[in-house]
């Protein structure tokens, strides 16, 4: 059993925020107390609950825990089946933390700190008081009842990180599709409020888009509106991007290659991107928008990541771009496919447009991993500093050759924003680098001396074992 919140007093509702715009909101997994305070932050129009967990969550003394796997205590637990079989699983866990009791207290685990790659998490036992054992859907249901009257929950059980099962799209737009756009609140709950509640605050938000872009073209239809007036408002809140140095960088804008395909592929995807990318940079991190994560950006991000880790830890950091990219994808389709179908009522299922456009599943499951994963550097430069460094007096030359190790490494990430993560790639490569032009005899000896007194290899280590 682990605390959802490990580090310190967990706020009430933790990274809580609005879309610009939109009736739209996100969190992590409040506390007891943090119920009553959401309550306070929304208005008296309706609201639906979406809980984006795929995990049943009870609670313990006003704060959110979730049943893990002993051998994973960081990762979440997915649990098959349909949401009624999760809300039993509740029922069963409530059960199964009151059975752990021992003498008035229960043990829960937590991480000893924050860290973002879950390999590098530390996980730590304590004991706390069995106080106020209850099932977050019983919390909704007094809600209902009391501070949030009416209130209707729907669980959407997204995966960690992804965007399947699909179905769950559909879920959203059954919820939302009758609603009315401007007025009924929409909340989506997840652990943190980052990953899960960003791609449901995402989905309602193009769903709402849509909605709004048709009343607009009604009105004109009407003879309410001019069609200039009308084609503005969806021009520069619907499509036009928010001015940003991002948009500047291919990636940022989410040109990866299995992207492109769909746009060559699937030409109404085109529309469909703008819609997602100006949904997602709303509900994004500031200063488009103010929220956890965009969806987009987030990619190469972590891409970023993964090229200044260390081996060992870059299969999380990979497996994590690849389910972003999928993410991503899955969110144009969406787009493309509300666009097409809400004037109309949504006769058609997202998962049915989907088996329509057999080819997308195909198409994003052979693509979503076609990333240059390893840096490409120029192998004529690299060379020429063998050349220099050459001969006998290889160690006095060393200090000459450091400014062009730096320069060759500056020239290969080029691209990165300047800050700790290319300062960390530029070492990594000057070290590799350096590494592969020393002499073999040395070469190899420093990597000897490396394993024998357990150093890191770093640029400063292998520049001092060298010259010292």
């Amino acid at each position: 059993i682990k605390l959802d919140h490990s580090l310190g007093t967990p706020e009430p509702c933790l990274n809580w925020r609005q879309v610009p715009g939109f009736p739209v909101f996100g969190t992590g997994q409040p506390t007891e107390p943090g119920f009553v305070q959401i309550a306070e932050k929304l208005s008296k129009d309706k609201i639906i609950w979406f809980n984006l967990r795929q995990e049943p969550v009870a609670y313990i003394g006003g704060l959110p825990v979730a049943p893990r796997l002993a051998d994973q205590p960081h990762v979440n637990v997915e649990v098959p089946g349909s949401s009624a079989d999760v809300d039993a699983m509740e029922v069963k866990l409530v059960k199964e933390i009151s059975s752990r009791e021992k003498d008035g207290n229960v043990e829960v685990h937590k991480d000893a700190g924050f860290a973002e790659n879950p390999m590098d998490r530390e996980d730590v036992a304590q004991s706390v008081k069995l106080d106020g054992l209850k099932g977050l859907n019983e919390i909704l249901k007094s809600c209902g009842e009391t501070s949030m009257p009416g209130i209707s929950v729907v669980r959407v059980p997204f995966n960690e990180q992804r965007a399947v099962p699909v179905e769950c799209f559909d879920v959203i737009i059954k919820a939302l599709s009758s609603e009315n756009a401007a007025t009924t609140q929409c909340v989506f709950s997840s652990q943190l409020g980052s990953g899960r509640s960003s791609l449901g605050m995402v989905i309602a938000s193009i769903l709402k888009a849509v909605q709004m872009i048709t009343k607009l073209n009604k009105m004109v239809e009407a003879g309410m509106a001019q069609k200039s007036w009308a084609d503005n408002i969806i021009k520069t809140k619907f499509e036009d991007p928010l001015p940003s140095e991002d948009n500047k960088d291919a990636f940022m804008r989410g040109e990866f290659e299995v992207i492109k395909q769909l746009l060559e592929k699937v030409p109404e995807t085109k529309a469909g991107k703008v819609l997602a990318d100006k949904m997602i940079d709303i509900c994004g991190t500031p200063p488009e928008g103010t929220g956890m994560q965009n969806l987009r950006k987030i990619i190469i991000q972590m891409k970023y990541k993964y090229d200044a880790s260390t081996e060992d830890k870059q299969t999380v950091w990979k497996t994590m771009i690849i389910n972003y990219i999928e993410r991503y994808f899955y969110l144009i389709c969406f787009a493309t496919y509300v666009k097409e179908h809400e004037a109309e009522g949504f006769k058609k299922t997202f998962v049915q447009w989907l088996d329509e456009h057999s080819d997308l599943k195909a198409m994003i499951a052979e693509g979503k991993d076609k990333l240059e994963w390893t840096r490409k550097v120029d192998q004529s430069r690299v060379e020429e500093l063998r050349n220099k460094l050459a001969g006998p007096d290889y160690k006095e030359k060393l200090g000459l050759l450091v400014s062009d190790l730096y320069k060759l490494a500056f020239q290969t990430y080029h691209d990165i924003p300047r800050g700790p993560i290319k300062d960390n790639l530029m070492r990594k490569l000057a070290c590799k680098t350096l590494m592969e032009i020393l002499p073999s005899e040395e070469s190899s000896r420093i990597q000897q001396e490396l394993v024998e007194k357990k150093l890191s290899i770093d640029f400063d280590t292998v520049v001092g074992l060298v010259v010292g």
